[in-house]
């Protein structure tokens, strides 16, 4: 027989079926580790999720407080903050249409667009009825 028809001849291997049997069972063995893994995975994701879910629901009641005091402040006047000068508004986050600029070159921010500024403002006094 030529090396070429050596080549050609199918070449069978015998497995006995203990061999297959471990095999499929370390198998089992790695799906059900990977099950597991997965399962602590996605718990750990729900727990993160649920905290956002809370901090968001204190942000939108903190959000709720800004918006009261930003329409009960005596400091509000023409829908900006008179209390607050507030020089480099981009760097606390505050959106450019939100501020406006005085003609003395102060910059002052409508709290009615950004009430997120009188969340935790410690100038804040309610507006006192004549």
């Amino acid at each position: 027989m030529s090396t070429l028809e050596e080549n050609l001849k199918p070449s069978i291997v015998l497995l006995s079926t203990s061999d297959l049997e471990i095999e499929v069972k370390e198998l089992k063995e790695q799906i059900r580790n990977l099950k597991e893994n997965s399962d602590a995975e996605h718990l750990k994701i729900e727990e993160k999720i649920d905290g956002v879910i809370r901090g968001l629901a204190w942000l939108n009641i903190a959000k709720s407080q800004g918006m009261w005091k930003s329409r009960t402040c005596r400091y509000m006047d023409n829908d900006a903050c008179s209390a607050w000068n507030v020089n480099e508004p981009e760097k606390l986050g505050i959106p450019a249409d939100a501020v406006t600029l005085e003609q003395n070159g102060n910059k002052r921010i409508s709290v009615l667009k950004f009430p997120e500024l009188c969340i935790s403002c410690p100038l804040y006094e309610a507006k006192r009825t004549q």
